[in-house]
């Protein structure tokens, strides 16, 4: 049909999140390394518009951090005429790697991060 694959987007959407965490100072794999990990909890996405293969795309993403341990991240897919394609919400949680245990008080150095995030 010559439409982007759905899993695609989600794809997109994971180097978008792991991007966003870099630039505020918070390397994945140190994160990981450090014995955490964000998993992905729950998903949406709303597809609007089909994406074509070759077109090009951005995504805006916002990120909500509040003091729940709960991470949501709304994101819009916009084509080169500005349309939005796709909406797509996201929930993670930061956990320990070790036990997979929620982290409800958040290290200073993550919490630092993730207010940038939602700033």
């Amino acid at each position: 049909a010559g439409i982007m694959w759905h899993g695609t987007y989600f794809n997109w959407l994971e180097e978008g999140r792991i991007n966003a965490l870099s630039k505020a100072g918070l390397n994945y794999f140190d994160l990981t390394k450090n014995g955490f990990e964000l998993p992905l909890i729950d998903a949406s996405i709303k597809y609007i518009l089909p994406l074509y293969l070759g077109d090009n795309i951005t995504i805006e993403s916002l990120f909500h951090i509040g003091k729940s341990p709960k991470i949501k991240i709304n994101s819009k897919f916009f084509n080169d005429s500005k349309k939005v394609l796709t909406f797509a919400e996201v929930n993670l949680v930061l956990v320990d790697k070790n036990n997979f245990s929620i982290i409800r008080k958040r290290p200073d150095y993550i919490s630092k991060a993730f207010l940038k995030l939602s700033g």
